[in-house]
């Protein structure tokens, strides 16, 4: 009778096989041989991830960021900050692999991933355009999860053969389910850091958050008037260029993949320090009484 782990093997291999019965098959070796860490990892790739801190590195895409004007359909956005540019046009994808198969599939070059609220907010502050904002990309990049769930699969099987762990048809016997919970046969194994960013596939209607709960679209908010009242606060040049500079650390901060809620309140704090040499100025006051009602 045919080894499972054998044809698993086989399988992945070709790169004409399905990955969706590649993945549904390891469901089955992993459920069977009690493996919790590859079968969630299974189920994650068959079912899409529902927590975006969950979606493994291989999943994250690059591309160019656009906005949609009416009359000239998507256009780039210009971004000189090259970090803020950086963070801004990475994200992860975190649908089934039947969809990002789908997608390959589709017509056209370039696929698209839709920003989180907040992004759209803060692009919006930026370029002062009411639009919506998007993420195009190249099918091949797609197509590198996509492979790269196929070599995971082909390198657990190896490791499978190597432990010991045939199977016979789609059974396994009690020395071989024995081995398999001696070892450890989790992602990070077969591909390398698995962690997640902060990227929601999301809904018009979602939020951005830390993980002390602060609002970045509220912080977001608060940047973008610091910004335009920077020149009524009465504040010096050099004051100003003090400003400017933890401005942009926090405007870094609240694109990046994982925001530091405490390098930004650091920066707020330094913000609101300059502010009070304004003088009492009542533009000024009125900053530095936003700053105060963050929830940090």
């Amino acid at each position: 009778m045919t080894s499972i782990v054998l044809e698993l093997q086989k399988e992945a291999m070709s790169s004409t096989s399905n990955v969706t019965d590649l993945l549904r098959k390891s469901l089955v070796v992993a459920r069977k041989l009690k493996i919790k860490e590859f079968e969630q990892w299974v189920t994650q790739e068959l079912n899409g991830y529902k927590n975006s801190q969950e979606i493994p590195e291989y999943r994250e895409v690059v591309g160019k960021i656009q906005w949609f004007n009416p009359y000239r359909g998507w256009i780039p956005v210009i971004i000189e900050n090259q970090k803020v540019l950086d963070m801004l046009q990475r994200g992860k994808i975190g649908q089934t692999i039947t969809e990002i198969m789908d997608l390959v599939n589709s017509d056209g070059s370039n696929l698209t991933l839709q920003l989180p609220q907040a992004k759209q907010n803060f692009l919006a502050e930026m370029t002062g355009e009411v639009a919506h904002f998007q993420v195009s990309f190249g099918k091949s990049q797609a197509q590198r999860i996509i492979d790269t769930v196929r070599n995971i699969i082909l390198e657990w099987a190896l490791k499978l053969e190597e432990d010991g762990i045939m199977g016979e048809g789609l059974s396994f016997n009690e020395k071989e389910k024995q081995e398999a919970s001696k070892q450890s046969y989790n992602i990070n194994n077969f591909y390398g850091n698995a962690s997640g960013i902060q990227f929601q596939q999301n809904s018009p209607n979602s939020t951005q958050t830390m993980n002390n709960g602060v609002d970045v679209g509220q912080i977001a908010d608060l940047i973008a008037k610091i910004k335009e009242n920077l020149n009524q606060t009465g504040l010096s040049e050099e004051q100003q260029s003090v400003v400017e500079s933890e401005v942009e650390t926090v405007t870094a901060e609240l694109v990046s993949a994982q925001p530091q809620p405490t390098v930004i309140q650091k920066s707020l704090q330094s913000i609101k320090a300059t502010l009070e040499g304004a003088g009492g100025n009542l533009v000024a006051s009125g900053l530095m009484f936003m700053i105060d009602k963050l929830p940090f």
